[in-house]
């Protein structure tokens, strides 16, 4: 299982997606909505997230928790 790391400030889910794109050394490849967060975790086999700038709460977070926890994936903030 593989972690990812994020440095960059997050506070939308857009910046969330976007981050995880970069994350595969492009700007245009991370996940567009849930569903593709959903595809994105399982193709990359991610056990754990860790987002050291992540200000993000409500309902955009929520959201987010849910599938991560769908998926077995860990969110460290």
């Amino acid at each position: 299982m593989r972690r990812i790391l994020i440095t960059e400030h997050i506070r939308t889910r857009a910046d969330f997606f976007n981050a995880l794109g970069r994350t595969r050394g492009c700007e245009d490849c991370g996940p567009r909505n849930l569903d593709d967060l959903a595809d994105f975790l399982r193709e990359q086999r991610t056990s754990v997230i860790v987002a050291s700038h992540m200000d993000m709460d409500g309902e955009g977070l929520d959201a987010i928790a849910t599938v991560l926890e769908d998926q077995g994936v860990k969110l460290v903030r």
